[in-house]
């Protein structure tokens, strides 16, 4: 994965101070719900301002900023030029492969707008224009070069370009949540609780569906994570004819959770129980599990999608038995507070049988991917 950011880089003159901006940065973040933090916190939202004594710029990143929509860029350049009278420059990375620059001079309605790379999913993207940029760059056939020239990283044309408008270029890439290339007494961070929204019950949803069967013999994991609030218990069902019958029992069982940004496994016991019509399954439930609540919503996504791995619930298990009947297998999770918020992974879901399921699955499969990917249907018990 390549580098995702967004932030802000305001010139110095001598209506900035550090003070202000800080003031400034609060007030927004205020008027929006944010509250202030005397240090962070597992939610909370950071805004980390970097002022390099021999930089021109002092540059901003939060996770506050998206500037996905242009509109959005243009506004906050808009806001801290008005602001603090000076030059301001917004930027957008996704994924080193595309980056975009907007300089919006002080008191100059004209703006410039640098585009590098191809942003294939990101069609509608306002076109370079290079003149606005002249009075900061003194050498400008320096800057077209560095323009037209086709970069392996995106981020690394602003590192360029970043030279020659005197800032350093380890500002560049300034984000809140990667390490820090700059000395550490060169960042300023500030912390902010996110406003809080309603209340839910426990609610699973698997984040990501896996559609190939399971393998008699190989690990394999279900995922859910929690869209509601926190909990106390969890249980984990292993259901289907398979179980009923007594073909395919289950090894190795365990949760997978993540610990301090690193993988922990705790293995769990499976005991035989009954379900209300009567058929077998095979059962683990804990009353003190603790459940974390889901990621606040009005956390910017970036950092959700983080937080949101962060307290995955994975069930890994080692199927053994009779392959025949591994379309059967259904793994099911809930909370015990609201087992209503129950969620389960069958790999035929959603296709009403297994034949349609392996008729619909086979049919995507592309030539180059069949000698991995392809399910014979006589190799399962289908009726």
């Amino acid at each position: 994965m390549g580098l995702f950011f967004d932030n802000v880089h305001i010139r110095k003159n001598d209506k900035y101070n550090t003070e202000a901006l800080k003031s400034e940065l609060i007030r927004q973040l205020s008027e929006q719900g944010f509250v202030p933090l005397p240090h962070e916190g597992e939610e909370s939202v950071c805004v980390a301002i970097c002022e390099p004594p021999h930089s021109d710029w002092v540059s901003v990143a939060s996770d506050t900023f998206q500037f996905s929509v242009e509109e959005a860029m243009k506004k906050t350049a808009v806001h801290f030029s008005q602001r603090f009278d000076t030059d301001v420059l917004c930027a957008a990375c996704f994924d080193s492969d595309f980056l975009q620059l907007l300089l919006q001079p002080a008191g100059d309605a004209a703006d410039g707008w640098i585009n590098i790379g191809r942003p294939e999913e990101i069609p509608h993207r306002r076109r370079t224009k290079l003149s606005p940029w002249g009075k900061l760059v003194g050498d400008m056939p320096r800057l077209k070069e560095i323009v037209r020239t086709e970069h392996v990283f995106a981020e690394e044309a602003f590192a360029q370009i970043a030279e020659l408008i005197r800032m350093e270029p380890a500002q560049a890439t300034l984000e809140v949540g990667a390490p820090d290339l700059l000395p550490p007494e060169q960042i300023t961070r500030l912390f902010f609780a996110a406003p809080q929204g309603t209340i839910r019950p426990p609610r699973f949803v698997i984040p990501r569906y896996n559609g190939m069967p399971c393998r008699i013999g190989k690990s394999e994991i279900v995922s859910v994570y929690n869209t509601g609030g926190k909990s106390k218990g969890l249980g984990v069902m292993f259901i289907g004819d398979c179980v009923d019958q007594g073909e395919i029992a289950f090894e190795d069982v365990k949760l997978q959770l993540r610990r301090n940004e690193a993988w922990e496994y705790l293995p769990i016991d499976l005991e035989i129980a009954e379900l209300t019509d009567g058929r077998k399954c095979l059962l683990w439930k804990d009353p003190s599990f603790p459940i974390p609540p889901a990621v606040s919503e009005s956390i910017p996504w970036m950092k959700r999608t983080w937080l949101a791995f962060e307290r995955e619930i994975g069930v890994r298990f080692t199927p053994v038995g009779n392959p025949r009947k591994v379309l059967d297998i259904t793994v099911a999770i809930y909370p015990l507070e609201n087992p209503h918020g129950l969620v389960s992974w069958c790999v035929y879901a959603g296709f009403g049988t297994k034949r349609r399921y392996i008729e619909k699955h086979n049919a995507m499969i592309g030539d180059e991917q069949k000698e991995l990917f392809w399910l014979d249907p006589d190799a399962y018990d289908l009726d």
